[in-house]
Parts: C-alpha cells; structure tokens; sequence
C-alpha cells in the first residue's frame, strides 16, 4: 500500500510539474504556454508574460497553500521585457524599447529618442541632455566684410579665447559649423557658410590645433537660430558654432 501510494504520488508531481512552475508570489501559470485566469479574473499567457487568450479557471486556492505559490514574471513598466532581464526597469510607459528595456536611442547619444532633440546627431558627437552638439564657442553677429570669408578681429579675438578651451580637450575632434541668415539663394549662403567656416579652420590651425581634429561644413540658411524676420533676428543666424565631437 505504501509502495502505491508512493507510486501515485509521484506521478501525481510528474503531471504537476508539467503543467505549471512554482515561484515565491501569488499569481499562477503553466510552463507549456497555457493561458491561466488570475484571481482577479485577468487572463495572462504564462510563457510570454503578455495578456493570454481561452483562460481557464483561476487555480484553486486549496492547491496555492500547498505549494509557495506560482512565480509571474514582473514587467513594472510595462514595456513588454519582464523585470529580471530588463536593464532599464522604469523605463516611461508607452515608449518604444530596445530588447534590454531600455528607451530606442537610434543615434547613439546616450539620449533616448524620446527625449532627444536632435535625433539624428552624428555619431561620437558630445552632446547636452536634449542630445544636441554641445557648442564650445558660438560667434553669433560676428560680421564679415561683404562677399568675404574673412575674419574679422572682433572673430579673431574670440577664437584666441577658445583656443586654450580646444586645446586642453585634445580627444575631442571639434565641428566648425557655419551659418547664414536667409537673404540671398540657397546655393550662394550655402558656400558662403562654407568658406565662413573654413576661414574660422584656417586661423584655428594657425594658432596650433591639429588640422586632423576640426573639421568645417556649411549649412547656409538650413538651420537658423531663430527666425529672420527683423535685421536683429538675422544678426544672430549669421553665426559660426565650434561644436565638440
């Protein structure tokens, strides 16, 4: 008799096993992908951790207080990756996640897209907690002659003072970023912008930064600071930014 009610009760914890997995908590699942309806009457899919379909009964509450319980992964953000394996575990509810939970941050900046204001930044670029390039200097309303790159020493002086700036970051390459207001054609502040830029290059080389760390691109008009209705507004998209990469 003892021998049989052995037998029973192992084959008895065979066919548990194979239903469902115990954990410490209170909820309750099977490890064959199974739906199972919670107490509260939620159905839930045990092998994914996702909302289940077809559930069955709730798992009477005799067989809870013999076994610890039923262990239901945890997802206390909700982003679909459960909490044991999700690096970013308070992650905002409704934003797109990478497999480790954590926030899409596509340009690599270390901000995630949904706070990033400047999702495209190029990659390596030093950026703020909007995820845009963090500028050293900008030389805004720093006036050129006319249909001239050309600095002048109101420009100069300040490019002496961000020369040591440059220099005591000798890592980081720095963007030499020119920019015009909207008067004239595209293609005309297009080149302007460039050879701006270029000049601002030339002096900084001249003062003893590493050609190979700067690197000067022209925008034109594209990417105006504020807007150019007045003369005072484009004064100051007429400018020439030295961003840290």
């Amino acid at each position: 008799m003892k021998i049989a009610r052995l037998c029973i009760f192992v084959i008895t914890m065979i066919v548990f096993a194979g239903g469902v997995s115990a954990h410490s908590g209170n909820h309750w699942g099977s490890s064959g992908g199974h739906s199972w309806k919670s107490g509260s009457g939620e159905c839930w899919n045990a092998s994914s951790g996702s909302s289940g379909t077809d559930c069955g009964d709730a798992v009477p509450e005799p067989m809870a207080k013999e076994i610890t319980g039923f262990y239901w992964p945890d997802d206390q953000d909700y982003d679909g990756v459960i909490d044991a394996d999700d690096v970013c575990p308070f992650t905002p509810e409704g934003i797109a996640v990478e497999s480790n939970g954590c926030a899409i941050d596509n340009d690599g900046d270390g901000v995630p897209d949904y706070l990033d204001k400047c999702p495209e930044t190029p990659l390596g670029t030093v950026v703020d907690t909007d995820g845009c390039g963090r500028a050293l200097v900008t030389l805004r309303g720093v006036h050129f002659k006319f249909d001239s790159a050309a600095l002048t020493s109101e420009a100069k002086s300040i490019l002496d003072r961000a020369t040591s700036a440059i220099n005591s970051n000798a890592s980081q390459n720095i963007s030499i970023e020119g920019h015009t207001d909207s008067t004239g054609s595209d293609s005309y502040n297009l080149d302007l912008s460039q050879r701006r830029a270029q000049s601002v290059v030339d002096y900084l080389v001249s003062k003893g930064v590493s050609a190979s760390r700067l690197n000067a691109k022209g925008y034109g008009e594209s990417n105006p600071a504020t807007s150019n209705d007045t003369s005072a507004s484009r004064a100051q998209n007429r400018r020439v930014e030295i961003l840290a990469r």
